[in-house]
């Protein structure tokens, strides 16, 4: 059974749950948003932080657009996308927010089994998010349940962004999967389309075509967006260039594709100002992840939540053992 503890930052109350293997931070008042991920035999990092990291709760913040407010709030880690994903969408006579609003709910939580059980109450749609996050030996698995309480059928997009760094992101780190389709971002600036499609692992860059199965190091100057999709298994594993760190991902069929977003140093300007390194994979219901209102023009692919359904979806971490000495 995981053990759980608990611990405040900055003002957070922060549940520590940790097993032989690994251990995991939770932070129930923010979306439930697990802020750190470590390997306990090495104590390495596998989760990249923003560079304010968790803000002091109740911090100010000035106002800007909805991609700025979703930054200032923002600690990096692993963060659930519901009901929106990406750019800020008006509907029902309310705005969204950029990436959603379960990733701010606070959430009321209670121990069960290997884990800790979250539940809250989203303010602009109607529905009650339920999130577990569990651990057990080497895995650590968050499972959401999304409930329409509502009295309205309600189109949403849904998914779970997980953030990769420390020394698990480096120079020669390697991405496999059982993906089969690659589509580009059409915002990228590479002058393609949606339906420019290329097999895994090759993608459309700014410039040229580049190999997503291989990362280069921090000072590349490059960004990197894109869609995968037609898994045989919804799956992926990142080594680093040792192999000495590794995570197997595994997701259910609710999210059918990923959005895989890799910055190193591309993104000139705010929020990174040429200096951030991080793989960021997100499997998700819809996309591109430029918001619903660009769901609904390009793919088709959100998906309709009638009043008094659930939906449930799970996405798993499994952290590589360290090399025997």
């Amino acid at each position: 059974m995981a053990e759980l503890s608990s611990h405040h930052v900055r003002g957070w109350e922060v549940l520590r749950l940790t097993s032989e293997q690994v251990s995991v931070d939770v932070v129930p008042g923010l979306g439930g948003t697990v802020t750190d991920l470590r390997r306990r035999a090495d104590d390495a990092p596998l989760l990249w932080s923003t560079p304010w990291g968790l803000r002091h709760q109740g911090a100010w913040s000035i106002p800007g657009s909805s991609e700025a407010a979703m930054l200032d709030s923002c600690p990096g880690g692993w963060q659930s996308l519901f009901p929106n994903a990406g750019d800020t969408a008006v509907l029902h006579g309310v705005e969204w927010g950029h990436d959603g609003e379960t990733r701010i709910t606070w959430l009321d939580h209670d121990q069960r089994g290997d884990g800790v059980s979250m539940s809250g109450r989203l303010v602009r749609s109607p529905f009650l998010v339920t999130k577990d996050v569990t651990v057990a030996d080497d895995t650590v698995e968050v499972s959401e349940t999304v409930t329409n309480v509502g009295g309205e059928a309600v189109e949403v997009m849904w998914g779970s962004q997980l953030v990769l760094g420390g020394g698990l992101i480096g120079p020669g780190t390697t991405v496999s999967t059982s993906a089969s389709v690659v589509r580009p971002d059409a915002r990228s600036g590479s002058g393609t389309t949606y339906e420019d499609l290329m097999p895994w692992p090759r993608a459309h860059g700014a410039h040229a075509t580049v190999n997503l199965s291989r990362l280069p190091g921090p000072d590349a100057a490059e960004s990197r967006l894109a869609y995968l999709s037609d898994f045989a298994t919804p799956s992926l594993t990142v080594r680093n260039a040792t192999g000495s760190l590794g995570v197997d991902l595994t997701w259910d069929e609710t999210w059918p594709y990923l959005c895989y977003s890799f910055e190193a140093g591309g993104r000139s300007g705010f929020p990174w100002f040429s200096n951030a390194y991080f793989l960021a994979l997100t499997p998700l219901s819809s996309w591109p992840a430029h918001g619903l209102h660009e769901v609904r023009r390009t793919s088709a692919t959100a998906i309709w939540v009638q009043p008094d359904e659930q939906l449930s979806s799970r996405f798993a971490v499994r952290v590589h053992p360290a090399p025997s000495a």
